[in-house]
């Protein structure tokens, strides 16, 4: 199965889990403050996190423009609905499936877009294009493979294998983001693993 380059775990991990338990604690304090009116809170949330949605909105449409919209939109769903958040510890998770859910959304737009003859958008923010410039020509041939492939895929399948294996999510983490059960998160993800491995085993044949 290919796989992207992660690092192996150790003492970074251990400081992931301190900087998620700060980022909720976080969280939850100006939850709490906008709750109570504070609209200097609303603002701090915003650019705590403004930058994570941008990024990963961007790698999982391929193109930053459209990711922008997915920022505003997704921030003003998420302020709106703010007083559905049961646990606001959990803001984060929640904000990723909002951007999730709207990422879904300009991808049907593209579609249908596309079926007009009106979709002409320049993918700036694929996986080749966001790639490393250490990278040398044969690692850049087999991600701009990836990315080929996973344009074929039905945008579900697409987003589950970023999800994973790009933005280093768990399993758990994946399905949540999806609105969905575990077990079909795993279905969308064995689809998507064995179309990106088969085309980027072909691309390797002389």
């Amino acid at each position: 199965m290919t796989r992207l380059p992660v690092r192996e775990p150790g003492a970074k991990d251990r400081n992931v889990a301190v900087s998620a338990a700060t980022t909720a604690a976080r969280d939850l304090e100006l939850v709490a403050r906008i709750r109570a009116g504070d609209k200097q809170a609303e603002e701090l949330l915003y650019l705590a996190h403004v930058r994570a949605v941008h990024a990963t909105a961007a790698r999982l449409l391929g193109r930053s423009h459209e990711a922008e919209d997915v920022v505003q939109d997704a921030f003003l769903i998420a302020l709106t609905r703010l007083p559905q958040l049961r646990d606001a510890s959990l803001f984060c998770a929640w904000l990723l499936r909002i951007t999730v859910h709207e990422v879904h959304r300009r991808f049907r737009r593209r579609k249908l877009l596309r079926a007009l003859g009106f979709e002409h958008g320049v993918d700036d923010a694929s996986l080749v294009e966001l790639a490393a410039p250490t990278l040398d020509m044969e690692q850049r041939a087999e991600l701009a493979a990836i990315d080929r492939s996973l344009r074929q895929l039905p945008s579900r399948a697409r987003i589950a294998w970023m999800l994973r294996h790009v933005e280093g999510c768990e399993l758990t983490e994946v399905a949540s983001a999806c609105d969905t059960s575990l077990a079909t998160v795993k279905r969308w993800l064995a689809r998507a693993e064995a179309h990106v491995d088969a085309h980027v085993a072909a691309g390797r044949r002389p």
